[in-house]
């Protein structure tokens, strides 16, 4: 399995994932170019080796493809799997598996974010005739990756991501209703928006915001010039054992106000501890959450659509519960890491028969 990526973002959250959960008929090497990322795969899989490469930077450094190539021969895998967290990763890596005869390739596109250029989506188009599998996380992801450079329609199939069980463990519950998003402070969130938002519920409720990132500062600020510091509590993931699936039973919904996403892990989580969700129409969340029956569906870049949602959750609690329990039902017979593990080992599977 190789990733390009030099941060842990949602991709590699989706790859832990199904490391952890794959039989263990299954020998796995990580190959990757960012050793904080492969030191943080690798203990979600006993007995997993990594590998670690240079990146290759571009077309001309053939060096590193020849490196990429040499590796990839020398393992001699069965499957060459690559995790991507946009259309243009990996690229050059996939570019040099190509060449390589008998060997079963796999794409999974965590994101419908598109190439870089339209040189990448040439070099896309190319490479993908030679795969023996190309998957996304969603459906709609998909077909916005084919629209975007120009792959033939429906040639990307979909397994959906799922979550591990979600538990219970001991969380203070506000007394006052609460809302959570859970995200990096990242543009691409829509953190800012969600601030707006809040500014325009009336009564005013309560919001907490786990993660953190680059934009922490400028919406600490934000919170300040709209006068919500009373009611927003930033807090930072929790380390170790600790998982934040496991606190959300603690409050009244979810929302994410993202600008982009794939089929997001956290609206799964959310549905699985019974919480009702509001989020934007972007990527493949409308492929988990069901307006008027787990949540609400918003458009994207749009505040005042944000704080109606949130209204109607909060002036209707009974309302937003019943949702909840529905959502639970929905992502406990789709979502779930088992189903996600059994549709790999098919796929593994029929590539190898």
């Amino acid at each position: 399995m190789y990733s390009d990526a030099a941060v842990r973002g949602g991709a590699e959250v989706n790859l832990s994932r199904v490391l952890s959960v794959l039989p263990e008929q299954i020998r796995v090497t990580l190959v990757g170019v960012n050793a904080a990322v492969l030191d943080w795969l690798a203990p979600h899989r006993q007995n997993t080796e990594t590998v670690l490469l240079s990146a290759i930077t571009d077309r001309t450094d053939l060096r590193g493809l020849l490196k990429h190539r040499s590796t990839f021969r020398g393992l001699r895998p069965d499957v060459l799997q690559f995790n991507l967290s946009s259309a243009s990763s990996c690229q050059w890596a996939i570019l040099a598996a190509t060449t390589i005869p008998g060997l079963q390739r796999i794409v999974i596109e965590n994101s419908p974010m598109s190439v870089w250029s339209p040189s990448s989506a040439r070099l896309k188009r190319m490479t993908s005739k030679r795969l023996s599998a190309h998957i996304a996380v969603g459906d709609r992801t998909g077909r916005m990756i084919e629209e975007s450079t120009g792959l033939a329609p429906n040639c990307i199939q979909t397994i959906y991501h799922g979550v591990p069980t979600v538990g219970r463990v001991a969380a203070d519950r506000p007394e006052n209703l609460t809302l959570l998003t859970v995200a990096r402070h990242d543009p691409i969130k829509g953190l800012d928006l969600l601030l707006q938002a809040l500014a325009m519920v009336e009564p005013r409720c309560n919001l907490v915001l786990i993660g953190e990132g680059d934009q922490t500062n400028s919406l600490r600020k934000l919170c300040s010039e709209l006068g919500l510091n009373d009611c927003v509590e930033f807090r930072s993931a929790p380390w170790g054992e600790a998982r934040v699936a496991d606190m959300m039973w603690a409050f009244d919904g979810l929302v994410l106000p993202s600008r982009l996403e794939g089929f997001p892990v956290t609206i799964v989580e959310a549905m699985l501890a019974g919480l009702p969700v509001i989020a934007t129409d972007v990527g493949s969340v409308s492929e988990a959450v069901v307006p008027g029956v787990t949540g609400w569906i918003v458009e994207p870049e749009s505040p005042s659509a944000l704080a109606a949602a949130m209204t109607e959750l909060l002036n209707d609690p009974a309302a937003a519960a019943r949702m909840g329990q529905q959502g639970q039902e929905i992502a406990d017979a789709a979502f779930t890491i088992e189903a996600t593990r059994k549709d790999y080992v098919q796929m593994y599977t029929a590539l190898l028969e």
